[in-house]
């Protein structure tokens, strides 16, 4: 990609790139993009419209997250505390049990 540039940066979900990804022609996708649409059918567990508003209300949730959690947090849909643990290893605050618990019952409604 010589001479292009990113205006912007986004996080989106799995759900929402499937849903822009499907909406192309089969016979014009290069290779690249049938591998991407074969892995977004197997592993894209919600829609576009859903995990959007998953994002939103995880957002609204707490101040520590940022889009980029909250993408993450929906494209996994993690189930119990060790798995939004995992979700939030590397970061440099750590969530209470309140926040976790709280985060779960938020993720719980979208299933």
């Amino acid at each position: 990609m010589i001479g292009r540039k990113a205006i912007s940066e986004k996080p989106i979900t799995m759900g929402e790139v499937a849903d822009v990804v499907t909406k192309m022609d089969p016979e014009a996708m290069i290779y690249e993009q049938k591998l991407a649409l074969d892995h977004l059918q197997k592993f894209a567990k919600k829609k576009g419209k859903d995990t959007k508003k998953l994002v939103e209300d995880v957002l609204a949730l707490n101040e520590k997250f940022r889009p980029h959690h909250a993408v993450k947090v929906a494209d996994l849909l993690p189930v119990d505390e060790g798995d939004v643990k995992a979700v939030f290893a590397k970061e440099r605050f750590t969530l209470s049990k309140e926040e976790i618990k709280a985060l779960l019952e938020v993720v719980d409604k979208y299933r």
